[in-house]
């Protein structure tokens, strides 16, 4: 049951909204992949994070779920 739960919750942060899929904030203007908003914010922060810091793993962790909300389309 836990894991039904644990892809529910994935399933409702995936669904398609105005806040930004890595930060969560709300009201900002960013760019859009597959319905998915990431802000400017992120953006510049993505792309100027290496592979080797702390901050890259949750970026692909909170990107996976645009692939997810893609797959509900």
């Amino acid at each position: 049951m836990k894991e039904m739960a644990d892809l529910e919750a994935l399933w409702g942060a995936a669904c398609p909204s105005d806040s930004c899929i890595i930060c969560g904030r709300a009201g900002l203007e960013g760019m859009r992949v597959c319905g998915q908003l990431i802000c400017n914010a992120c953006e510049r922060e993505i792309v100027q994070t290496d592979v080797e810091d702390d901050d890259y793993q949750h970026y692909v962790e909170q990107m996976k779920l645009i692939w997810l909300s893609a797959l509900a389309l």
